[in-house]
């Protein structure tokens, strides 16, 4: 046999053989969405009964935000931020890992689980544009702000990690005629997460929302959001850890699913 018809009769084996893996890749996919939808339309149907509205378009259609590794402490940059805020200060290790920054504005708390507290009185013209930029240099995005037209008002902000939102890293500047009085919440370092998640998917999460709220009596008459991101949490063995989690937002109140272990816990 000719080396040309045999090279020939190869080729065409080969693509045979690629139309056949890429028929049954099609296939996979298919029966993968078909399966996906009869899950959402039986979950849907789950809710319905349990006379809860959960429309489709908010289930999520992604995996679980992967692990993060636990933030590390930097002072450096706990006082740079604490600056911002107070203008010019001084730290001090008061123990118990805290740090007190101090200046001729006011004072400043830091903690290790990343807890701020700050008192102060410092006249700020814009609170709007001074929250903007403080919020941008340190990686938070702003989610509500009531200041009014005498600069009298809260601002408050999110963490968010290029991975997605720290639901309980919040952060707020109290402002009173334009002089800033207090700044509560949480401050943390970047993060770099892991390459994979690994956690529940929003499906799996939805499902544990149910049979929470069927155990706990919690009333709720519809879903209207559903989000993948971090918990941030203070142990014994690390002062910040950051938790994968799904955030259900209800009519009522705000939910949280450990990714990891499908726990449900309540927005305090």
């Amino acid at each position: 046999m000719k080396t040309s018809r045999l090279k020939s009769i190869v080729i065409a084996i080969l693509a045979l053989v690629n139309v056949f893996l890429l028929a049954l890749l099609v296939s996979r996919g298919v029966q993968d969405r078909a399966a996906r939808s009869r899950a959402e339309a039986q979950l849907i149907r789950l809710y319905a009964a349990s006379g809860v509205e959960l429309p489709a378009a908010l289930i999520p259609k992604t995996e679980a935000k992967p692990a993060c590794p636990d933030p590390v402490r930097k002072p450096d940059l706990e006082a740079a931020f604490v600056s911002e805020i107070l203008g010019p200060c001084t730290a001090q290790d008061i123990g118990g890992g805290i740090y007190r920054h101090a200046g001729e504005n006011g004072q400043c708390l830091m903690r290790a689980s990343g807890a701020v507290e700050a008192a102060l009185d410092r006249p700020i013209s814009d609170p709007d544009a001074f929250s903007e930029a403080l919020f941008s240099a340190y990686g938070y995005a702003a989610l509500r702000s009531d200041v009014q037209s005498d600069g009298s008002g809260d601002i408050v902000a999110v963490r968010m990690l290029p991975s997605g939102m720290v639901f309980n890293a919040e952060l707020t500047l109290h402002f009173f005629r334009s002089r800033l009085l207090s700044a509560t919440g949480f401050f943390l370092p970047d993060v770099e997460p892991a390459e994979s998640g690994g956690g529940i998917d929003g499906v799996t999460a939805l499902v544990r929302f149910l049979d929470y709220s069927k155990g706990s009596g919690e009333v709720c008459t519809a879903v209207t959001d559903v989000r993948g991101g971090y918990l941030l949490q203070s142990t014994a063995s690390a002062a910040q850890r950051l938790i994968p989690a799904w955030c259900v937002t209800t009519d009522v109140n705000r939910y949280y699913v450990n990714a990891l272990t499908g726990e449900v816990s309540r927005e305090a």
